[in-house]
């Protein structure tokens, strides 16, 4: 058990408002509860939205934030099994209820009930975080925190690819160039596809050049509907939209028969739509929403190296730092920045 009472967090005071201060330590309240020394959290884009004014997602005022995490376990209650004192392990982030119809027919990422750390409940952008058993993987010791934290981010991007797919020599539009688009792209181009990303933002479009993109194109002032037509000859197998907007967009990039995957969320985003191209094309449409039973993949991808996930991790800051790593990935300098704590 820690050997204090309080310990520092980032705390979301109300809209637009992120304070670094002191809070209570949370103890272990229920037998399956795991107390976990925090090592990194990964600032996400979620975090991002929740923090503009007006804000594109929705937060609990008074939560400590942050839920894609790696840490220590540090205590463990007297029914925990899984894991032991002194385990590295991650942390699946949505604590599903497992009564409701969905929990029960295997769908706990649409659980009616469920409630997310770092929004909802506290998270991990502290010293410590106390979760449920279920929640917590173990991952291999060697694997170092500001990488193991990117487990969560990766598990929730396998839940769509993992379902669609792209053949070798098939062709993929990621609309963002953000972390999560940037995660897509590396396990489409990993399937064997050619990737083409789409960002107003240069810093970020030269970024997923580096990391292995086949082209990268600003929206704002190419014609991307023709240079995509005349890559891909028919339009694109699978278009993704990875920022929460832009559906619109993605219906006419893809060919017929191709698939359109949402993925992003904006809540404050109000989208126009013309339906006739999706039935006259026979676009399928997928919605997909964080992670579903991908977290065993996402680790064993993380720790035999599959895709350099590392490579996104442009920052690795203090806590108290955190709003700084806010606005570089506010305003696209950093890809993913990493708190250390």
């Amino acid at each position: 058990m820690p050997d204090k009472e309080k310990m520092t967090a980032a705390v979301f005071e109300r809209k637009g408002v992120l304070t670094v201060k002191e809070v209570p330590v949370p103890g272990i309240k229920s037998q399956d509860d795991v107390l976990i020394r925090v090592k990194a959290v990964s600032i996400c884009g979620t975090d991002v939205r929740a923090l503009t004014d007006p804000p594109a997602f929705l937060f609990t005022e008074g939560i400590v934030v942050g839920h894609e995490l790696n840490g220590i376990v540090e205590k463990i209650g007297e029914c925990v099994t899984n894991v032991q004192v002194g385990d590295s392990v991650v942390v699946h982030p949505n604590n599903w209820c497992g009564k409701c119809l969905y929990c029960r027919t295997g769908h706990i990422n649409l659980c009616e009930n469920f409630t997310h750390i770092g929004d909802k409940v506290d998270g991990a952008m502290a010293e410590y975080v106390c979760v449920s058993e279920k929640l917590v993987y173990k991952i291999r010791d060697d694997v170092p925190p500001y990488i193991a934290c990117l487990t969560e981010p990766l598990a929730c991007v396998l839940n769509p690819t993992q379902e669609i797919r792209v053949n070798p020599g098939g062709s993929v539009v990621v609309i963002g160039a953000g972390p999560i688009g940037l995660i897509f792209m590396l396990l489409y181009k990993a399937a064997g596809a050619k990737v083409i990303m789409l960002d107003p933002l240069k810093n970020r479009r030269e970024f997923a050049l580096d990391l292995g993109a086949d082209l990268a194109l600003d929206p704002k002032t190419e014609d991307v509907e023709k240079v995509i037509k005349r890559e891909t000859v028919i339009g694109a197998d699978i278009v993704v939209d990875a920022v929460g907007f832009v559906m619109d967009q993605a219906i006419c990039l893809a060919r017929k028969g191709g698939s359109v995957i949402l993925f992003g969320i904006n809540e404050a985003a109000k989208v126009e739509l013309n339906q006739a191209p999706i039935v006259f094309n026979e676009i399928n449409i997928h919605g997909r929403f964080i992670t579903k039973g991908t977290f065993p993949d996402a680790i064993k991808m993380i720790e035999n190296k599959i895709i350099p996930i590392e490579k996104l991790v442009t920052h690795r800051l203090p806590l108290r730092d955190v709003k700084k790593g806010l606005e570089l990935m506010k305003s696209g300098e950093g890809c993913k920045v990493v708190i250390e704590l």
